[in-house]
């Protein structure tokens, strides 16, 4: 509460001439607000909650044992994700699953070819695991891989038409990448590796 003093009386002395004003002194009670302020501390006081201890979940790496074991079934799921499509002369299409002896196999662009081939590989390669585009990337999910590479014979429309079926089959993830003689003494050897030639 503010109050403010007049000063009272100040004599019945007039001064003549004078234009002298009262003095007024103010003063202002605190002490509802103090009240209001330590009330609002108490409050906060009270409902605060203590910070507890936050834990990350680390992963660790695999015990030394089973860390070549562990090593060999990361690289091979790895690889079972990533289909390679080449881009033959004459329509053809030549592909594996994998870098490790994989099975080379050919089809062609008609009905039963690219589209069936792309479909195989999204829905059956991960033994029945749902797509991670499917399921928000849940763990355990299926995320597979196309490399597609187009021979120097090839034609140009092969690479639209096979560009066209991952966008059919909303197979998202692909790259382009270049045919190289190594790529050639790969299918040619059936998918050895020959020393020198990675």
């Amino acid at each position: 509460m503010a109050d403010v003093d007049s000063g009272g009386g100040g004599g019945g002395h007039k001064k003549k001439g004078g234009g002298k004003t009262k003095k007024k002194s103010t003063k202002i009670d605190m002490t509802a607000m103090v009240d209001v302020a330590f009330l609002l501390l108490t409050f906060f006081v009270l409902t605060a909650t203590m910070a507890s201890n936050s834990v990350m979940e680390l992963a660790m790496p695999p015990k030394a044992d089973d860390e070549e074991q562990e090593e060999d079934r990361y690289k091979k799921i790895i690889e079972e994700k990533i289909m390679t499509i080449v881009l033959d002369e004459d329509d053809k299409i030549t592909y594996y699953v994998g870098i490790t002896e994989p099975d080379i196999e050919e089809t062609s662009f008609d009905d039963d070819g690219a589209r069936k081939l792309i479909m195989s590989h999204l829905y059956q390669g991960g033994n029945g695991a749902p797509l991670c585009s499917e399921v928000n990337n849940a763990p355990g999910c299926w995320d597979p891989i196309f490399v597609v590479k187009a021979r120097p014979k090839s034609r140009y429309k092969n690479l639209v038409d096979i560009l066209d079926e991952f966008a059919i089959t909303k197979a998202n993830k692909y790259a382009i990448d270049k045919f190289t003689p190594a790529d050639s003494l790969f299918i040619e050897t059936g998918g050895v590796v020959v020393e020198g030639e990675e």
